[in-house]
């Protein structure tokens, strides 16, 4: 068993929205860090805003003095600005001399930001390759769900920020793939 496993389980639409104006897939996901399952995928979190939050980490340190994004997996009702309600979870990644180091893992399953749960003295390390796999294959995943979707934006604004989300996430995703 690996250290680091996330596992997208399933990926939909939000409710009973049409497709066409919903810009985030979300669903279910299990997660397990250090054989600790934090995500059992019961809940619904925000998938493709998850996977590029995620994907920053492949070459940048996250921690909570130096964030990336609100979270590294949104609860799904956020928006591709990738700001939303507080559910979700958040934890530090450090890279190391090749090395990847997980930790200050917090989950917060509720709006109340003062009730997280933490999964104290909870750290793995692994290679930046193993990490790299794990969130490569996770977002790569996400990206097969939105080819052939025709989007329907409120105005200019909502537009530019769904060009610029795809933009920056098949960037980070063709910078860590290796050529066949």
């Amino acid at each position: 068993m690996s250290s680091f496993e996330i596992t997208l389980l399933e990926q939909d639409w939000l409710g009973t929205e049409p497709a066409q104006f919903d810009l985030c897939s979300h669903g279910r996901i299990r997660l397990i860090i250090g054989g600790q399952v934090i995500l059992d995928g019961r809940e619904n979190y925000g998938i493709s805003e998850s996977a590029l939050a995620l994907l920053r980490t492949l070459d940048h340190d996250h921690t909570p003095e130096q964030h990336l994004s609100d979270r590294l997996i949104f609860h799904g009702c956020g928006t591709v600005l990738m700001m939303g309600c507080p559910i979700g979870l958040d934890w530090s990644v450090l890279h190391h001399n090749g090395q990847v180091t997980i930790k200050n893992i917090l989950r917060w399953d509720s709006p109340d930001e003062d009730r997280a749960q933490h999964f104290n003295g909870l750290e793995v390390r692994l290679t930046e390759a193993e990490y790299r796999q794990a969130i490569l294959e996770f977002a790569q995943q996400v990206i097969p769900f939105f080819e052939g979707q025709t989007k329907e934006f409120f105005d200019a604004q909502d537009r530019l920020s769904y060009e610029k989300f795809w933009a920056e996430f098949h960037t980070r995703v063709q910078a860590h793939t290796k050529p066949i």
